[in-house]
């Protein structure tokens, strides 16, 4: 049986690790390191106790940075133990140290080790240093052993890397990020966040000690994985504690998916295959020793995370399938076929998945956006969270860094959505500041800041352009007169609102996407303020969007908005009313067209039910019944029938959208349910109408 760690597959320092672990041999020299008598026995001792600690590698490199800082005191000029004291850094909780012993190793002795640039271009890249760690890696390129092809293509990657971080960085988003504490988190990896549906409790993985735990059977030196659990109490998290022994063994366990019901709990276990994902049920309040999947994800290949669908159709999980995948550990789907059959998995394609490992993917909670960490795209380092946008035809669009600062040069992995707030978010770091290794932590959208309008400027007037002149003996001859530069012109529009209650007009706490019409790109993301419901977001270019709000407790609501090229104004307002999702809410549907006298949709139709979808979609467990309705003109026996026609040629294109059936009822009532006067040509167009009404939740 081979024994795995979810988080030894993680590979959490890429490639790297390998040059490291292959630079053991660059020794301290005793002789070299002696300058004065006095203190050189108790610093070589460090020394010795540090090179122990340094050949077992993991999570022993912490103890060798202690060790060889006690050594630094007696002796800081020595090239080899700076390099020592950089790799250890690097390779623990203290990357933000590793630049200056790195270089200050190279400027002592530039041939200290082979690979002295290459670390010293990834600690300044922690460091935030970028432009100073692209100059060292490209010197590492042009000077490195051309039989070191490993090493070259890590320089490369981490070129790429700080490029990408110079751009992401050059905007901030405005989100509040917070350590979730000693009582959750510990000098360990802490990850893997499974939170249950009201948000009061979190799942998640732990290296930690715990009785009967061992560090010996595994290359990292670090202690088995094991499950945990937090409560929310009195507005705090509760000092985490096992989930129980039946589900947590000698070996390493991980959550992944937690059910609907809370009922059934998905998790990683190292100790099946290669790395399999089985399932845990709870029985009287407590959780059983897990069993194999049914859904038939598992395989030969390791399997490290997985996640199911807000509708229950689809599973999302990660494979590494070797040389049969597109590189590394993908994104792979399956699709319910029936009931209790399941298609054969589908890699997710190029757009999502990268040459680089692929981890912990996630659903939103409208199943429209498939979220993930990848070492590829165009990450800031290690690994970043991405998200990718369904497109109508069913395909993922292609992988958009979720920017600066939730990524960061260190690692992000695990973003979850939070369950009982729209604009929060858990995720998982390594990033400087925290307990030690991974640590979770939760973000917050901030509402964006007052709109504050400057005074335009009078403009200057024009001055004509001066002719250049020349002259030839007693004659002036004009050679040709400089235009005056075009002017630049920004075509960005921002759009501002309120987004409110469609009853009380109370302000909405909401999250607002803006869409790219022509290709499904989310090309802005933003939240309106709790406090009065604005929210102001920057449109790159005077087009066509799609503006998707979404919120807490409420239908969700799309809005397709026109901006034409000569639009006079540089704000644009879009107000959004939300109604709230209440057993008994009547929503009428707008823009819904039939071909005359009969029962067919007309293709003006489809966006307004796209929408319709996306609420079903968005609130997995309600049902509704779709009703039709006409004016009082004509036959009663005939607009009745008409209507019911109307309503289930409705449900029959939700279906075709993968609506469950067993959601939706239908039914015409022609001309009993008006709200409007028939009088009028005006109230009978109001009358004439498709609405859905919320029968369970």
């Amino acid at each position: 049986m081979r024994l795995t760690g979810y988080s030894l597959l993680l590979i959490l320092l890429i490639l790297t690790c390998r040059s490291a672990n292959a630079q053991t041999n660059v020794e301290i020299e005793k002789s070299q390191f002696r300058n004065v008598r006095d203190g050189f026995k108790v610093a070589w001792e460090h020394v010795k106790e540090g090179d122990a600690y340094f050949m077992e590698g993991g999570v022993l490199y912490r103890n060798a940075f202690e060790e060889y800082k006690k050594a630094y005191a007696y002796n800081s000029t020595n090239a080899e133990l700076n390099y020592k004291i950089g790799v250890a850094a690097l390779f623990s909780d203290n990357q933000d140290k590793a630049a200056e012993y790195l270089l200050k190793a190279y400027e002592i002795n530039n041939k200290v080790a082979e690979d002295v640039l290459l670390l010293a271009g990834r600690a300044l890249q922690y460091a935030g240093r970028y432009n100073e760690a692209i100059e060292k890696l490209e010197l590492y390129i042009d000077s490195s052993n051309k039989r070191n092809k490993a090493g070259v293509e890590m320089a490369k990657k981490y070129i790429e890397e700080c490029k990408s971080a110079i751009e992401l960085t050059k905007d901030t988003l405005r989100i509040e990020i917070q350590n979730l504490g000693g009582s959750v988190n510990s000098d360990c990896d802490d990850y893997s966040i499974v939170p249950t549906g009201d948000g009061k409790r979190i799942y998640f993985g732990s290296r930690r000690a715990t009785s009967g735990s061992s560090s010996k059977r595994y290359d990292d030196k670090k202690f088995d994985e094991n499950i945990f659990i937090t409560d929310f109490q009195n507005g705090v998290w509760t000092n985490a504690l096992p989930v129980g022994s039946k589900i947590n063994t000698e070996y390493c366990e991980t959550p992944l998916f937690l059910s609907k019901a809370e009922d059934r709990l998905f998790v990683y276990a190292g100790y099946e295959g290669n790395g399999d994902i089985m399932v845990s049920e709870l029985r009287r309040g407590s959780w059983r020793a897990p069993v194999k999947e049914k859904i038939g994800i598992s395989s030969n290949f390791p399997e490290t995370s997985m996640c199911i669908s807000p509708d229950g159709n689809e599973v999302a999980f990660i494979r590494d399938a070797g040389k049969k995948g597109i590189g590394g550990k993908d994104i792979y789907i399956v699709k319910r076929i029936q009931d209790k059959r399941w298609s054969k998995p589908q890699n997710a394609g190029i757009t999502v998945n990268s040459r680089y490992d692929e981890e912990s993917v996630r659903y939103s909670k409208g199943g429209d956006t498939l979220w993930f960490s990848s070492a590829g795209h165009n990450a800031i380092g290690g690994f970043d969270i991405f998200y990718s946008v369904r497109s109508t035809d069913g395909s993922w669009g292609p992988a958009m860094n979720a920017g600066f600062p939730i990524n960061t040069p260190w690692h992000e992995l695990f973003y979850v959505p939070a369950p009982d707030d729209d604009s929060a978010f858990y995720f998982v770091s390594n990033r400087k500041g925290g307990y030690g290794g991974l640590d979770i932590y939760k973000g917050r959208l901030l509402p964006p800041p007052p709109v504050v309008t400057p005074p335009e400027p009078e403009p200057e007037p024009v001055k004509p352009p001066e002719p250049q002149i020349v002259v030839v003996r007693d004659t002036v001859v004009i050679i040709k007169e400089v235009a005056p530069p075009a002017p630049v012109i920004d075509k960005s529009v921002y759009l501002t609102g309120n987004i409110t209650d469609s009853e009380t007009g109370a302000p909405v706490l909401a999250r607002i996407e803006v869409i790219d019409y022509l290709t499904d790109a989310v090309i802005a993301t933003t939240a309106s303020s709790d406090a009065d419901g604005s929210y102001k977001v920057k449109l790159p270019e005077r087009k066509i969007y799609i503006v998707n709000v979404r919120a807490t407790g409420f239908l969700s609501d799309m809005k397709k908005i026109s901006i034409p090229e000569d639009y006079p104004s540089d704000l644009m307002r879009l107000d959004v009313q939300l109604a709230k999702v209440k057993v008994g809410k009547k929503v009428v549907l707008n823009n819904i067209f039939f071909e005359t006298g009969k029962a067919v949709l007309t293709k003006d139709s489809f966006e307004e039910l796209d929408k319709l979808v996306g609420i079903m979609n968005d609130n997995p467990s309600m049902k509704i019944e779709i009703s039709g309705h006409t004016d009082n003109t004509g036959s009663a026996v005939i607009n009745a029938r008409l209507s019911t026609e109307r309503a289930r040629a409705v449900v029959e294109y939700l279906v075709s959208k993968g609506i469950d059936r067993a959601r939706m009822t239908y039914r015409g009532y022609g001309p009993d349910q008006p709200i409007a006067d028939n009088s009028t040509p005006e109230g009978r167009a109001k009358n004439r109408r498709v609405e859905f009404k919320i029968l369970e939740m």
